[in-house]
């Protein structure tokens, strides 16, 4: 006798954002995307084999990342280069301040990164 076959398995389709996407990324961890949400909807023993937790630096790269899949972050600065580009960029205190905002943001997650990574942060004076 041979091995037992496995159950056939037949393919499901759903539609997420990006960042609905990257959060169910990031809650995986190091398990596939299928074994995840087969988990999720039919109880953590349903894929037991593939059950370790990731490594703190892959939760919070996850974490990160899903923020960013999240954020407006991207699209905006995108738009106010554009903006910039064609001089169609009114310097406003609003823009400014989003302008300011984005930066900060982005820093922040520069920060998280290294600090994820195990990197230490050169400050630039």
């Amino acid at each position: 006798m041979g091995k037992p076959r496995k159950p056939k398995t037949t393919p499901i389709s759903i539609r997420l954002t990006d960042a609905e996407r990257d959060e169910l990324i990031g809650r995986a961890g190091q398990r596939n995307l299928s074994d995840y949400i087969r988990a999720c909807l039919f109880g953590m023993a349903a894929k037991a084999r593939n059950a370790k937790a990731p490594a703190p630096a892959s939760r919070e790269l996850a974490h990160i990342l899903a923020r960013l899949g999240a954020s407006d972050l991207g699209p905006s600065l995108r738009e106010l280069a554009y903006a910039a580009k064609i001089g169609a960029l009114p310097v406003t205190p609003e823009v400014e301040g989003a302008i300011k905002s984005s930066c900060d943001a982005i820093v922040a997650l520069r920060a998280e990164l290294m600090q994820a990574v195990g990197l230490k942060e050169d400050r630039v004076p």
